[in-house]
Order: C-alpha cells, then sequence, then structure tokens
C-alpha cells in the first residue's frame, strides 16, 4: 500500500508541493501501518509492521528510516555521549540530520558532494575543506564505496578528526578480500561486479579495516545482533575508527 500511495502521489501532484507538504503526507502513508508490535526509534511511531522493500530492508512509513538509520540514531543517542561534540555528517538521511541538529552537540555540520541529500556543505571528502583537528565526531555512512581514491579519503577523515575523535564507517561488505577493478566503469559493469550502479568497489570486513588502520586509524568492529521491534536485522557491522590521541 505504501508504495502504491507514493507512486500515486508522485504522478499525480508536482514535486513542489510534495516537498512543502512532505510531513503531512508521511503522517497520512502512515495510518494503515500503525499498530503496536514495532517501533520506529527515529520517530517514534508505533507499528503494526514495516514497509518491506525490495532489498528487505524494512522502512518507516512514517519518516522514511531503513534499519541503518535506526541502528546508527541507537548508537548515537544510546551508546554515545555527543553533548557538545562538534560532529560532520557526510550524506545524511533527513531524519537523523533532524535529530542530530536538535540535539545536544555543539556543532553539527553536513555534507554530500554529489547534492542526493540536502546539506550544509558539499565537500570533496578526499579534500575535505576544514582544518586539521576540525571535528569530535564524524559519520561515513555508506560513502566509501562510491570514491576512487578511498585511501585519500581516509586521510582526510582522519586528518579533520581531533586527536581522540571518532569516525564511524559502515559499508556493505563481502567475504574474504576487498574486490575493486578500476577497469569496471559502466553502470551495468559496476551493478554486477559491486551490487550497485555507482559502486566502485565492495569491502570485505577485514579488508576495509585494514586500510584504516594503515590510514593511521585504531579501529574497532562491532556487529551487532537482531532486533525484532525496531526492525533491525542481525549481523550488521559498524567500524569505530579512532584517530590515536
Amino acid at each position: 500500500m505504501y508504495h502504491q500511495l507514493k507512486n500515486f502521489a508522485k504522478g499525480l501532484l508536482p514535486d513542489s508541493f510534495l516537498r512543502a507538504n512532505e510531513e503531512r503526507l508521511r503522517h497520512l502513508a502512515a495510518l494503515p501501518y500503525t499498530g503496536n508490535t514495532y517501533q520506529c526509534n527515529c520517530c517514534g511511531i508505533r507499528l503494526r509492521k514495516f514497509v518491506l522493500l525490495k532489498s528487505g530492508d524494512a522502512l518507516c512509513p512514517r519518516c522514511g528510516s531503513l534499519p541503518r538509520s535506526r541502528r546508527l540514531w541507537h548508537i548515537l543517542n544510546q551508546e554515545l555521549d555527543i553533548m557538545g561534540l562538534s560532529i560532520l555528517h557526510f550524506s545524511p538521511p533527513k531524519v537523523l540530520a533532524d535529530l542530530l541538529r536538535n540535539g545536544d552537540a555543539a556543532e553539527y555540520l553536513t555534507t554530500d558532494f554529489a547534492g542526493e541529500f540536502t546539506a550544509d556543505r558539499h565537500y570533496d571528502i578526499t579534500a575535505i575543506n576544514e582544518a586539521e583537528g576540525r571535528f569530535d565526531l564524524i559519520v561515513c555512512y555508506h560513502v566509501l564505496e562510491h570514491i576512487p581514491d578511498d585511501r585519500a579519503a581516509m586521510r582526510e577523515l582522519l586528518r579533520v578528526l581531533k586527536p581522540g575523535g571518532l569516525c564511524l564507517i559502515q559499508t556493505p561488505f563481502r567475504e574474504g578480500a576487498i574486490y575493486e577493478d578500476p577497469a569496471v566503469i559502466t553502470p551495468a559493469e559496476r551493478l554486477r561486479a559491486f551490487g550497485q550502479e555507482d559502486h566502485v568497489r565492495i569491502y570485505s570486513q577485514i579488508g576495509l579495516t585494514e586500510r584504516l588502520r594503515t590510514a593511521g586509524f585504531r579501529v574497532m568492529a562491532i556487529t551487532y545482533p537482531p532486533n525484532h521491534k525496531y526492525g533491525w536485522r542481525g549481523g550488521e557491522t559498524v567500524l569505530f575508527a579512532e584517530k590515536r590521541g
């Protein structure tokens, strides 16, 4: 039903109207899904079910959050103390940007190079236009697999972190070694090789960890169990990459 309503609205209403009334339209789209079995920890809505996407991910019909965003918000809101921190967030989903902008951080700066997300800046991650040691915390979720020179990106992430600062990193993972091939350049080739048309590699957890360590980070990988209530599947791994003090 969610997809039918979304397609109907897109086909009938102009984009300007959809953007101006997004909150109201999401409230309406979520009504058939309300209940008491599940809950979105980003927007707080209680649901009888999530919207199941073709990928198998559970989408919140109210705020549009995916499991990785709900897990990230849990980390930022429950596992870490972000009060008074300076945060840089790459390619931020709107629901997380709204939560963090209204939260306890001293500074929250968003950036998206490609213009796919609403953001304060449009930094090239391989040449971040910020001073050395600028941020306490960086969120870099599902970004590095898009970057041809990921080693340069890692060096820049390290540079703009304060000593003792933390970078939260997540990408898709495969077993074995990192797979990348600069000869794979067309969208169709990249889809077959890396799982998405705009990806340039697929990491392994071990491979990405070692690449981050070579860049100078201290890295801890945490793989989280499932959480039925919040719609998180098990096996999701987040890398906690710390700049040595």
